[in-house]
Formats: structure tokens, sequence, C-alpha cells
């Protein structure tokens, strides 16, 4: 996530106009909001990037564990700017908007602090594309005992302050944004449908290139638009990006509130529109 800028001699400009991330603050369900208006903003090139983050829920529906996109941090958007006063003037006054978070130098001019670097490695750790993914545990039956995580919750599994099978998340108790924040995991289980990509992970196999179809026709091309008939993610159409005819695997990408993001699907679950 953070820009890094090797100092030389001649590299003064470059150092004075560092990107770093920073948290915009907003009214609960407004984030979307705030980050379309710095999208169509005619000053928004002093924007790098920006993302709302997301996890994965999941909530059982018709007899079917679904996979639900829900907001990480309700009320955080993040950004990467070089010049975070100026993001702050574009913002005043747009609804939604509460705060770049930071401080005061003195009663006259504000402070902005960018994401402390614990802050970006602990981000870096669990997202992938903006997103948290849900988790796969293990536990022998009847136990309370973690035989095997697999997920983003795998590296945190010393920290986890409640393990909640039967509302399938867990409880990751961190310190974030200089307070301490409860982070929910979605957790997936044994008997569950099976997940492309935590199968192919799972089974330790390296990600290789995708093959071109053109040597296996399966019928589905880059490009297409599916949606997974396993009723997991519901109605969610995803737009097709690579192909592995072999492995029957499609790389994909979806919208979800704002971001792009990438999820494999097996070519047998899905239905092309």
């Amino acid at each position: 996530m953070p820009v890094c800028i090797k100092i030389h001699e001649n590299e003064a400009i470059r150092v004075m106009t560092q990107s770093n991330w920073y948290v915009i603050q907003t009214r609960s369900g407004e984030e979307t909001d705030v980050r379309n208006h710095l999208e169509v903003c005619p000053e928004h090139e002093c924007i790098s990037r920006y993302f709302i983050p997301l996890y994965e829920e999941v909530r059982r529906k018709g007899g079917t564990n679904r996979i639900l996109f829900r907001r990480l941090f309700p009320g955080y958007l993040f950004i990467e700017t070089s010049d975070p006063d100026r993001v702050f003037g574009m913002l005043k006054g747009v609804p939604g908007f509460t705060r770049i978070l930071g401080g005061w130098k003195d009663e006259n001019n504000k402070m902005f602090i960018p994401l402390a670097k614990d802050d970006i490695d602990f981000l870096d750790s669990i997202l992938d594309d903006g997103v948290m993914h849900v988790s796969h545990v293990v536990t022998p039956r009847g136990s309370r005992e973690i035989k095997r995580i697999t997920g983003p919750l795998a590296r945190y599994r010393n920290h986890i302050t409640l393990l909640d099978k039967r509302h399938r998340e867990a409880i990751v108790d961190t310190h974030m944004f200089g307070k301490k924040r409860r982070i929910r995991f979605g957790l997936w289980l044994d008997g569950d449908p099976e997940l492309a990509w935590l199968e192919e992970k799972e089974s330790h196999e390296q990600d290789e290139a995708l093959d071109d179809p053109r040597d296996i026709d399966i019928g589905i091309y880059p490009g297409d638009r599916v949606v997974d008939m396993t009723g997991i993610f519901g109605d969610v159409v995803f737009t097709v990006e690579r192909v592995n005819p072999r492995k029957r695997l499609l790389d994909t990408r979806l919208e979800a509130m704002g971001n792009s993001c990438r999820t494999r699907l097996f070519v047998d679950q899905i239905r092309k529109i």
C-alpha cells in the first residue's frame, strides 16, 4: 500500500511530494457517497488511490451459507495522497464527510496524520484488493481446539478473543487508528460449498499463469459475465478476466461498494449471462 521513494541527491522535490495513506471519517453508511464525490471532483488527480475496506460475512439463507460484502470499518474511507490539505478543502461541506484523522498544530492549523506503518502492515496482511476473504477453520468435532486455519485469520490465531462457529465469525482485538478495535473475520467451515481459491490454497499448489483457452474450449472467455449458481454470492455478477480450462477455474472481478475485487470460481458452479 505505501509508496516507497529512494532518496538521491537531486530528488528533494520527489520527497516533498511523497504520497501517504490517510483515513477519512464519514457518517456510517455514507462512505460510498464521499468516495463518489472525490471521484468526480475536478481536483481529484491529487489522490492516487482510494478504497473502502470490505470483509466477507457469512450468513445462512435458504439452507445455503452465503457470502455478503460488508464494510470492515464502518464510517472510514482510505486514500493515498501527497496533499491532504487539498483533499480536506475538496471535502469541506460535502454531506457525509466528518474529518480526516489527525489533530491540530494550534487553534488555526489543522494537522493530518498519515496511517501508521503498523496499521498499513495489518491491512496488507488481511486484505486482497481491498477485501478480507473468509477464513477456513478446522476444529475436531466436539472440541474448541483449532486444528487448522487457512486465510487471513491464520496469522492472528493467537489474538482470537471469540470463535463463534454458529454465527460464522471470529473476533480479533487489535490496536488501529490510535485505539483498540474489534475486527470481525468471516468463517468458512467443513461441509460448506467449495471455494475455488480456498481449495487451491489448501492444496499448496503454486499460483501459475493461466492457460490460453484456445487449446481446450470450455465456452467461457475473458470479458464474459457470469453468476454463481451455488447461491453463495447471491445475485452478484462477475466479469471473467482469465480462464484456466484444464483446472476449470476462472479468475473474475466484481464491483462491490465502489471496489473492484478479484474472486476465483469453479467453472462447474457458474452460469454465463
